[in-house]
């Protein structure tokens, strides 16, 4: 797909992007200009197939065009759908300031639900915030109201919601206007970590959004380490392919053969972790990152922490935002997590160690370590023999444990571990 910016849309989409992003983007990429052309049009669609590396920016150059400022007509109502497992916490903690920051520049109200499950009230959020600065966070709507602006949910929730309520049929942007010279919303269904689903799953992902597109709808799919046979099945979808960045952040991978990874895990917790430092420490299971968290939460009580998809979402929404403040002041900290919640986060490391993944993951959690580029090189380090009972058949398995004793000790390269995928 080519994509060329306008004459001084570079300078519009800037200003777009550092408003929203409080100034932490002051440059989009070329790649987001050119979207930022496309999408911020009042009559905008798109049936596309995003890929891009891991902190490359998919979710602000879909969201920033599709709901900031009315240039001329109503935005887009825009679904961010993670698949299943995906706690949510990272778009949530990341994307309220981003409403804030229109709502205050162009006086309109905005509206943000989460839909995390049926039966988890406490898991769900409904906010309004309104132009002089107040909220009400607790407002009663359902998430396919027309005044909801930003629904963040689950593949399978969104399933139930979607044909719930009727389908497309139901939505807002479906029904018939009384002013035919209004622009009328369009709904934008965007599929984020779409490389996170397994066979069985992928199966049932693509026939929603084959359907949806044959609907008339604006879709957007995004994928890190999308495996070449799930593009095959969205050829369907126009495809935006953003090449790794030259200047992208340093890390080097070392692969440590284990019996027993949850002790070598500590052991080499307790010789790196040092003062403002950012080790994590990542597991396959709840299990074995609440057994690294017992065995090491006495031996630093003011900056160990737990996050995983399984505590109750308060209190790991509250750790989140807790970890996010911490990197924003240059602090350090302790994490034992799991790789799905790792790899739904906006988290940077300075040392990852990780129970042996395969390749894929290994490329995601890879862009949590050095993610921003603050240091000269980050340390991946991959631990253990085998994988996990509960991971998928590795048809590469041979081939890929060997590339990992291959390479270790040298500069971790995503585009090389992509052909075990």
């Amino acid at each position: 797909m080519s994509m060329t910016a306008v004459d001084n849309l570079a300078e519009v989409a800037a200003a777009a992007y550092r408003l929203t992003t409080d100034g932490a983007i002051t440059q989009p990429a070329e790649w987001q200009v050119a979207l930022y052309a496309r999408l911020s049009q009042p009559e905008a669609d798109a049936g596309d197939l995003l890929l891009a590396p891991d902190g490359a920016g998919k979710t602000e150059a879909v969201l920033i065009p599709s709901l900031g400022f009315r240039r001329g007509g109503a935005p887009h109502r825009l679904f961010l759908i993670g698949p299943d497992g995906s706690p949510l916490d990272e778009p949530l903690c990341r994307l309220t300031p981003y409403l804030r920051a229109w709502v205050g520049a162009d006086e309109t109200p905005r509206t943000l639900c989460l839909d995390y499950a049926e039966d988890d009230a406490d898991g769900n959020v409904c906010r309004r915030f309104f132009p002089d600065g107040t909220e009400d966070p607790h407002i009663e709507t359902n998430p396919l109201e027309a005044d909801v602006d930003l629904i963040l949910t689950t593949f399978s929730r969104f399933q139930s919601l979607f044909f719930g309520a009727g389908g497309v049929h139901a939505l807002p942007s479906g029904l018939p206007t009384e002013d035919a010279e209004h622009h009328q919303r369009r709904d934008l269904f965007f599929f984020d970590e779409a490389h996170s689903y397994q066979p069985d799953a992928f199966a049932r992902f693509h026939r929603l959004v084959e359907f949806l597109f044959a609907e008339d709808n604006d879709i957007f799919v995004a994928s890190t380490t999308m495996p070449p046979a799930y593009q095959e099945e969205l050829s369907f979808l126009d495809v935006i392919r953003v090449p790794e960045r030259p200047d992208a952040p340093a890390r080097t991978l070392a692969h440590v053969p284990a019996a027993d990874p949850l002790a070598e895990i500590e052991a080499r917790i307790r010789r790196e972790y040092f003062q403002n430092a950012r080790v994590f420490g990542v597991t396959e299971s709840v299990a074995d990152a609440e057994s690294l968290y017992a065995r090491l939460a006495s031996s630093y009580p003011h900056s160990v922490y737990l996050y995983h998809p399984s505590l109750p979402a308060d209190a790991r929404r509250r750790t989140y935002a807790q970890l996010r403040e911490l990197e924003k002041e240059g602090e350090g900290y302790l994490l034992l997590t799991t790789g799905d919640a790792l790899e739904s986060s906006d988290l940077d490391a300075t040392v990852l160690l990780s129970t042996l993944c395969p390749p894929e993951n290994l490329i995601r959690r890879a862009g949590r370590c050095n993610r921003r580029g603050e240091m000269p090189s980050g340390q991946l380090v991959l631990v253990g023999d085998r994988f996990a009972p509960a991971s998928r058949p590795l048809p590469k398995a041979a081939d890929y444990l060997a590339a990992l004793g291959e390479h270790s000790g040298r500069t971790f390269d995503a585009e090389f571990w992509k052909a075990f995928i």
